[in-house]
């Protein structure tokens, strides 16, 4: 069976619009061909503004984000992306070169910081997650697929994980030591740039309080992994679930679980304060180093895919294109406007750009939105 983390959102927006489609078919489909005979040319996978004169151009305004035309979403910058297209993972190496990967062996490489993105082929499978260190970088996906490149993107290998289980996300700590986890407790770690992997996955049955266990538990799929050091790092689940090792990842201690929402994605803003956040809204915080963590309101109802912080500016991404973002470390936060036309993409991952360009890149369902970093001060 696929395992699919958005899947939900998918299919409630698909039954929510089926009865309406169906009304409109036919004055749809003349509207259909009058498009595609007014505005439709073949466009290549690097697309400039200056190649897409005939596309209709977004309309923005001061509230950040493009506003899309039907089954299309055109980025100020001008890259077009299919809303079949679904992206799971983005990351940059500086501020210029990025990648984005998704379903379907969905892969897209910038040499300008999002202003063009080039469509890479590399195969076909699902890549959940993208992670470079200087040249050398890794992307993991379905059934246990780990491919390297160790030339920048330019070609792409297979590494031997020997399991089955999909691979959610992966971090290298230097070009040698680097972690991957995923569904069933999945813990895989290298310290030799990926040549060989260690299965050094959770013994759930070890783990698991009793509780837990006895409504039935007995494996956690696994979504986040980050260390603050090289000794402490976090690792997030479900059913709540925050872990933590600090002997560098040889060891990982179960330090919340109940009958919660699964946690999809973790950040420290510093070594002692950190935040979780999950399915429908529901969202953590710690203040003692994660000693302790306590429930949080940033968003009711919502769920939230990711949460990234550099400095004192922080973002969060997740379902019905929720961008909500921090100035101050985290003590307020507020959505973000992007402008988009129903049905909402869910965003499952977000990079910070901080220098320069000052913005956020979010990607995920059919889009890859840019949202500007603007001082407060």
């Amino acid at each position: 069976m696929k395992f699919c983390l958005f899947c939900d959102s998918d299919q409630k927006f698909e039954k929510d619009g089926i009865q309406k489609q169906k009304q409109r078919k036919g004055i749809f489909l003349v509207i259909l061909l009058c498009f595609l005979a007014a505005f439709w040319e073949p466009c290549p996978w690097t697309c400039q503004a200056s190649s897409q004169e005939s596309l209709p151009a977004p309309e923005t305004d001061k509230v950040f984000g493009p506003r899309c035309p039907p089954g299309m979403c055109v980025i100020p910058q001008g890259f077009l992306l299919s809303r079949r297209d679904k992206a799971f993972g983005v990351h940059f190496v500086g501020d210029k070169k990025g990648w984005v990967v998704g379903d379907n062996g969905l892969a897209l490489m910038t040499p300008d910081g999002g202003r063009s993105w080039e469509r890479v082929v590399i195969s076909n499978e699902t890549f959940n997650d993208v992670i470079f260190v200087g040249e050398k970088g890794w992307i993991v996906g379905s059934k246990g697929l780990i491919l390297h490149t160790n030339d920048g993107g330019k070609n792409w290998e297979k590494q031997p994980s020997n399991i089955t289980q999909s691979l959610m996300r992966v971090l290298f700590l230097d070009k040698d030591k680097g972690f991957t986890i995923g569904t069933d407790g999945t813990i895989l770690k290298t310290l030799n740039g990926g040549s060989s992997w260690e299965n050094a996955s959770l013994d759930c049955m070890a783990l698991l309080p009793p509780e837990m266990m006895e409504i039935g538990i007995i494996s956690i799929n696994l979504y986040d992994i980050l260390f603050t050091d090289e000794t402490n790092g976090w690792i997030v689940g479900d059913s709540g679930a925050v872990l933590h090792s600090e002997d560098g990842g040889k060891e990982w201690k179960l330090m919340n679980m109940g009958p919660y929402p699964p946690l999809f994605s973790i950040a420290f803003k510093n070594v002692r304060e950190g935040w979780a956040v999950g399915q429908n809204g529901f969202s953590l915080k710690t203040e003692d180093g994660g000693k302790t963590w306590g429930k949080v309101v940033i968003e009711k109802k919502n769920s939230l895919y990711k949460i990234r912080i550099h400095n004192g500016y922080g973002v969060i991404v997740g379902d019905q294109a929720t961008v909500i973002e921090t100035y101050d470390g985290g003590k307020t936060w507020d959505k973000v406007a992007t402008d988009l036309h129903p049905p909402y993409p869910w965003l499952a991952d977000a990079w910070i750009l901080p220098s320069d360009s000052a913005k956020v890149l979010s990607v995920g369902k059919g889009v890859i939105l840019e949202t500007k970093i603007v001082s407060k001060k």
